[in-house]
């Protein structure tokens, strides 16, 4: 798959201005500052474009997949669920007819070249296939190996760009797990450790520690800088000296952007974006 530090266009939703117009406003201008094409979508139902808008395999190709959330199944919630398909047609996104068979949150699929990684709710999310086909299947896909790390099912999204993110394919960051919950925390970790070199990990060192210090994970990577959230906290500047000795390819390019409004609706930066790398016009597949 196209590494995230390849990414060259942001996407948002159009309705991200009047949602969360603080975060807005703090993430374009970092954009614009570092030349970071960026652009609205159109017909998208709610904010979060990550869980819904296609996977980027290669430069040419695009994969669509059923977003179908169990989390907004309820009557209440159902009117968020944005159709992939019609927001790709709604921004001039050629695709193909049809819809695809594997049930997905893109927020569940975190990528680096090679390796993909994503949580066992996957499975959870498609019982007509076993373990076995299910991950052939994403294998083939995205042409990349997959790694399973366990759901945590008192977190209902399960997704994985919650706990980790690369650095680079011998490398990824662990959010602060073991901090909040050492048990599970301790198993991603030796998971993880299983299939890369480093496994580095947030700490935070507060004495009272803010309730939502998981989400400096869920920063927005571009090729030319990366934006961390910032919510006022003393975890703020831990977070971005531990992330700036960990990424010094990033050196000089880490921002921190105000996210304290987009944090209260469940995600930060990533969830609310959809980054792509662009060499020539677009073109997608259907992830059948």
């Amino acid at each position: 798959m196209i590494s995230e530090n390849l990414s060259n266009r942001v996407f948002y939703s159009a309705k991200l201005p009047e949602v969360c117009p603080e975060s807005y406003r703090s993430m374009t201008a970092i954009l614009d500052k570092y030349g970071v094409r960026h652009s609205s979508l159109i017909a998208a139902n709610d904010i979060w474009v990550r869980d819904f808008m296609p996977l980027q395999v290669c430069p040419d190709r695009y994969k669509i997949y059923d977003y179908s959330p169990d989390y907004l199944q309820c009557k209440k919630y159902r009117h968020l669920v944005s159709d992939p398909i019609e927001v790709c047609k709604a921004n001039d996104v050629s695709i193909d007819e049809g819809l695809g068979l594997v049930r997905i949150d893109g927020g569940n699929v975190v990528h680096g070249g090679t390796k993909v990684i994503m949580t066992s709710k996957v499975f959870e999310e498609n019982p007509a296939f076993t373990v076995h086909e299910l991950s052939g299947l994403l294998e083939m896909h995205f042409g990349a190996e997959l790694i399973v790390l366990p759901w945590d099912v008192n977190e209902i999204y399960g997704h994985a760009d919650g706990i980790v993110r690369f650095i680079d394919d011998d490398t990824v960051i662990l959010t602060n797990y073991c901090q909040v919950d050492p048990k599970m925390g301790a198993r991603f970790k030796r998971i993880l450790k299983a299939h890369f070199k480093t496994v580095h990990e947030l700490e935070y060192d507060v004495k009272n520690p803010y309730r939502n210090n998981w989400a400096y994970i869920n920063w927005l990577q571009t090729d030319r800088v990366l934006i961390l959230p910032k919510f006022g906290v003393p975890e703020d500047e831990q977070a971005l000296r531990q992330i700036t000795q960990w990424m010094p390819e990033y050196r000089g390019r880490i921002e921190m952007a105000d996210a304290s409004d987009l944090i209260s609706g469940g995600g930060c930066f990533n969830c609310a974006t959809w980054t792509t790398y662009e060499s020539f016009p677009m073109e997608l597949d259907l992830f059948l």
